[in-house]
């Protein structure tokens, strides 16, 4: 996709970072997510089923629903972004996403 470039409206940029959103809903359903700009959660929506989980399994799920929407709200904004300024931008460009977890981290370099 092209874009033409014009000079970037510093509002207009700040109101698409303030606004943007994105929702996720586990596979299985059991959990919802309703992520916004900076990491924060608008929503966080469980089942009753999601209580049969074990704590472990609720809390990885959690996690990876959690991820997902910020995914899918750093490719909603770069698009959105690219729109606005008629620069590219990546979702990658926008640094923002949750931190994986140290357990996940150690467990990539024991090599499990």
């Amino acid at each position: 996709m092209e874009y033409q470039m014009r000079r970037p409206d510093p509002a207009a940029m700040l109101r698409l970072v303030e606004e943007a959103e994105a929702e996720a809903v586990a596979q299985t359903g059991e959990v919802r997510v309703v992520a916004r700009s900076a990491g924060r959660i608008k929503e966080l929506d469980l089942r009753s089923s999601a209580f049969q989980l074990s704590g472990l399994e609720l809390g990885e799920l959690i996690v990876e629903t959690i991820r997902t929407a910020n995914s899918r709200l750093q490719q909603d904004l770069s698009a959105a972004i690219a729109a606005e300024t008629g620069m590219a931008v990546s979702s990658d460009d926008l640094g923002a996403g949750l931190p994986s977890l140290a357990g996940e981290e150690r467990n990539e370099e024991e090599g499990r």
